[in-house]
């Protein structure tokens, strides 16, 4: 960084000539004229500022013993300046910074050395361009210095920072688009057979790729909107979600292939839809305790897995005897129908029903409130929105669930207390039922 403050002795004195004033006294072409000096004594503050701390943070080298910062008593140059001046460690780490990033643009340096434009022109400038600065070409960069300084002369920062964004872009275009055809040709999605339980995932996504997964992931981790309820529970007593943010995007990713599954524009497999494969013994199923297979995947899962994705995909049961012959081939059975979906959406408030719970309806599954093993049935008056993760723990969690005259109800238990049935939903729709009276369209299906 070179001399400073060229200009600043004619400006400062060009100020104090005014000084003391009380604006509130002066003609509208003085007031002008004084804005226009206190903001031009201004840049030249700014810049012996900037031209301080750069020589601050030269002598306070974390490597060098002889450290002035460290010899003041601080560990950075920050910290010194800001000891120094009483000023934020934020502004001082500011100063610091803007002075390095200047160190790369000399065009820019010398605008803001010599009072021709302020820091925060100087900031929008160095912010932008300190992007290309590795990659562009050093002619296009210069070129593109003395044309950003030219327009911060007669500009206000705003239109010179997104000038400077505009012109950074163009400088790594050539970049930009090999980065692109890189990514585009090392992309990959690998997932691993299924070894204990879990199959292991790992790939390597072009921008447009991660950025449609981040925003989905992103949308259900922070939902909008808010549920309507006619329940809410002691904040206090109420069962939190103990996932940490890895499992619930877990749990989300899944989430996102079981609505595409459904999806009408999803092609079939062999000409059917999926189907979840059940495989146990007679005992075993009547007891609850069976083993069940997805299709396409070696290892065993418990049979509780199939229950639950029987309410959104199709299930057939494979009945042995003990002695492993095949008693019953059962038919395939689907699950909740788009029209069912949507009406049992409408009534239960447009998201997972727990209360609390953000989820979306679309991104649920459809439970059977009594269990189709045990004669409940595929319709709106037995089913409700349940995101995957309350799915999974209905049975076994603290949350309960039933239908009164077509309202769904729940409870819960936890930590000792019990919260008597309580509705949930949207009360407008609360009563959706699955029998029309005379006369009436046939129910949902």
């Amino acid at each position: 960084m070179s001399k400073v403050g060229a200009a600043a002795c004619e400006t400062l004195t060009r100020l104090g000539r005014a000084l003391p004033v009380d604006p509130a006294v002066l003609t509208d072409g003085q007031l002008i004229r004084l804005v226009e000096d206190a903001e031009a004594a201004q840049r030249q503050v700014g810049a012996v500022k900037l031209a301080v701390a750069a020589e601050m943070a030269r002598r306070s080298a974390a490597d060098d013993p002889g450290s002035l910062a460290r010899r003041l008593g601080f560990k950075t140059a920050a910290a010194a300046l800001s000891g120094l001046t009483g000023s934020s460690g934020r502004e001082a780490q500011r100063l610091v910074t803007e002075a390095a990033d200047l160190a790369g643009l000399p065009a820019v340096e010398a605008a803001v050395l010599d009072g021709r434009i302020g820091r925060e022109a100087a900031a929008a400038i160095s912010g932008e361009l300190k992007k290309a600065a590795s990659t562009a070409d050093a002619g296009d960069l210069e070129a593109a210095q003395t044309e950003l300084v030219e327009l911060a002369v007669s500009t206000g920062a705003d239109e010179v920072r997104a000038k400077a964004a505009e012109t950074a872009a163009g400088l790594t275009v050539e970049v930009v688009q090999e980065q692109a055809k890189k990514a585009m040709a090392e992309r990959f999605f690998w997932m691993s057979p299924v070894i204990d339980g879990s199959a292991r995932v790992s790939g390597r996504l072009p921008t447009g790729h991660a950025s449609v997964i981040k925003s989905v992931l992103d949308g259900l981790r922070n939902p909008k909107g808010k549920k309507t309820v006619t329940f809410q529970p002691v904040a206090e007593d109420a069962p939190g979600d103990a996932r940490t943010a890895g499992q619930a995007d877990a749990d989300h990713l899944r989430d996102v292939f079981a609505l595409a599954a459904r999806s009408v524009d999803m092609p079939d497999m062999a000409g059917d839809h999926p189907t979840v494969w059940l495989s146990t013994t007679l005992s075993e199923l009547e007891s609850g305790a069976g083993l069940a297979f997805y299709a396409g995947t070696p290892g065993p899962v418990p049979a509780s897995e199939a229950v639950q994705a029987a309410c959104t995909g199709g299930t057939q049961a494979v009945i042995f005897d003990d002695q492993g012959a095949v008693l019953n081939l059962g038919r395939s059975t689907r699950g909740f129908t788009r029209r069912q979906r949507r009406a049992i959406s409408l009534r239960d408030g447009g998201t997972c029903l727990i209360p609390d719970c953000s989820v979306p309806a679309q991104w649920c599954e459809v439970h059977h409130v009594i269990s189709y093993r045990d004669g409940g049935a595929t319709d709106i008056g037995n089913g409700v929105n349940l995101c995957w993760f309350h799915h999974h723990d209905i049975d076994t969690g603290p949350w309960q669930i039933r239908m009164t005259n077509g309202t769904p109800e729940v409870r819960y238990a936890y930590g000792g207390r019990t919260i008597d049935w309580k509705p949930v939903g949207n009360g407008t729709a609360a009563h959706l039922q699955t029998t029309a009276p005379p006369g009436a369209p046939p129910p949902l299906q």
